[in-house]
């Protein structure tokens, strides 16, 4: 995905933590544009407006699903202070219990 790559990730798959304060807010007029489309008029008036980095991040949250990814925030403690950091991970489909079958019909 161009939009992580212009963001500062590798990829999708990259799994590097980080906080809104890292994303990479210089080349917004590249990408912001291109999602515009996707959002109801109302809801694309108030993302698009004035992007900062929470609401990249909150673009992110909204993009990555569809892609088999999800967003997951943790809080961590830095020098006294509490941090909220990000990291992409899959999205991992439900775990089957104990003897559990998968049944697959053919119609």
């Amino acid at each position: 995905m161009t939009t992580l790559r212009a963001l500062g990730f590798n990829g999708i798959a990259d799994t590097k933590i980080f906080s809104a304060d890292e994303v990479r807010l210089d080349t917004l007029e590249a990408w912001a544009p291109m999602l515009e489309p996707y959002y109801l008029p109302c809801k694309a008036k108030r993302y698009f407006s004035t992007l900062d980095s929470r609401r990249i991040i909150t673009l992110l949250r909204h993009m990555l699903p569809a892609h088999g990814f999800k967003l997951q925030t943790y809080e961590r403690q830095h020098q006294g202070k509490k941090r909220t950091v990000y990291q992409i991970h899959p999205a991992t489909p439900r775990l089957l219990a104990e003897g559990e079958e998968i049944r697959v019909l053919f119609l």
